[in-house]
């Protein structure tokens, strides 16, 4: 089997390392992150933890996945290793969807019970958290991190590196532009624009006091 390695090494790459035992396909060989870090016990078992160096002697042909879930580290992650080593999409075996009419890039990291309707494209680095819908004709860029049980209806285009909150909305034919986020349980009515925060039933831009 593949070797692959986890970028991260805090609560989602914990996750994302469920994700690869639940898909079966890789050797999982551990965690890296800036410094060495003590073991990970998952299970009772222990897991390494290296410091990025690490990578600089080992085989050029292992696979690595985004274990974060800042949009921001993500983008700086996959600028600093995506031309080094290869990225492949991990997606649990629970996701529904017509990836025929699916195109997407690589690095994205796919959880359970996902549900993609039909023509759709899908960047590269993105995270789709537990029990997201995408509806048909969605264009979503890269290093976006969508949390669980968001919805996002028909012909919605979203930029690069937003944060979309847990059980957000995203109506129809509307938009999500750059660096932007999305607060948990909102409803977009409107497009959301470029490094804005919005938050609220409508989504309104967030001010601070």
């Amino acid at each position: 089997m593949q070797q692959i390695f986890i970028l991260g090494s805090g609560g989602f790459a914990k996750e994302v390392f469920a994700l690869i035992k639940q898909i079966g396909s890789y050797e999982f060989s551990g965690f890296i992150d800036i410094d060495k870090k003590p073991d990970i016990i998952i299970g009772g078992k222990n897991y390494k933890v290296y410091a990025e160096n690490y990578l600089e002697n080992v085989d050029k042909d292992i696979r690595l996945v985004i274990g974060v879930g800042d949009p921001k580290l993500i983008e700086k992650l996959a600028n600093k290793f995506r031309n080094k080593f290869k990225f492949p999409n991990l997606i649990h075996p629970s996701v529904i969807g017509n990836f025929d009419d699916i195109s997407k890039g690589n690095g994205n990291v796919i959880t359970q019970n996902c549900v993609f309707t039909t023509s759709i494209k899908i960047g590269s680095f993105n995270i789709f958290n537990l029990s997201t819908t995408v509806g048909h004709d969605v264009i979503i860029g890269n290093y976006n991190v969508i949390n669980p049980a968001v919805n996002i209806s028909g012909g919605v285009i979203i930029g690069n590196s937003n944060l979309i909150g847990v059980n957000a909305t995203i109506l129809q034919y509307k938009s999500v532009g750059n660096y932007s986020t999305v607060g948990a349980s909102s409803l977009v009515t409107k497009d959301v624009e470029d490094n804005t925060i919005v938050t609220g039933i409508p989504a309104k831009k967030f001010i601070k006091s």
